[in-house]
């Protein structure tokens, strides 16, 4: 009776060992990582349509743009896309806390420069070269690589070959990153008025 029983056992085994390995190999990812999630799909337009997770949760998704802007955040709230600025109300204010006080006006330390003062700054900058490297203009329009005074600003103008101290200079503290992604969108945005 063992020598009978033996022969089925050995069998049963060899089969669920398969059956084993038929669900494992259905299972992998093919990444050989394991994740809870299913992957999203993207279309040919670039977007990620939605999948749920094991638990039927959706999971999080994010739509991207050809030009890289991002219209989803992580909860699905739709957000902007390039940043929109105003040079009156965005640009000038911040010529006016961070360059005017005793520099960048008439009679300043800097007036001899460029004046930025309400009125006079946009004229001042835009298109205009550079005392400090003849071969860039202080705002390009729609390139803010090649704008003297986003090199400046950011402290690598001496990268792109100019000289001096970055503005605003220390001990002053330098413009926010906030400001900066203002004045970097403007300029690329064609520095308008």
């Amino acid at each position: 009776m063992n020598s009978v029983s033996i022969p089925w056992i050995a069998s049963a085994i060899k089969a669920s060992f398969a059956a084993l390995i038929l669900v494992a190999a259905a299972c992998d990812d093919g990444g050989g990582k394991s994740s809870d999630t299913d992957d999203a799909t993207t279309t040919t337009d670039g977007t990620t349509n939605p999948t749920t997770n094991s638990t039927n949760q959706p999971t999080t998704t994010e739509t991207t743009d050809t030009d890289g802007t991002s219209t989803t955040d992580d909860t699905g709230t739709p957000t902007t896309g390039p940043l929109e600025v105003d040079y009156e109300t965005d640009i000038q204010p911040i010529w006016d806390a961070n360059c005017t006080t005793g520099c960048h006006v008439a009679g300043g330390s800097a007036a001899s420069w460029f004046v930025i003062t309400p009125g006079d700054s946009h004229g001042a900058l835009v298109g205009k070269q550079s005392i400090e490297l003849p071969s860039m203009q202080l705002i390009a329009p729609s390139d803010s690589e090649n704008s003297y005074l986003w090199h400046k600003i950011n402290n690598t103008h001496v990268e792109v070959g100019g000289n001096g101290t970055a503005m605003p200079p220390p001990p002053a503290a330098a413009l926010s990153s906030a400001d900066l992604d203002k004045i970097g969108a403007w300029i690329d945005a064609g520095a308008p008025e």
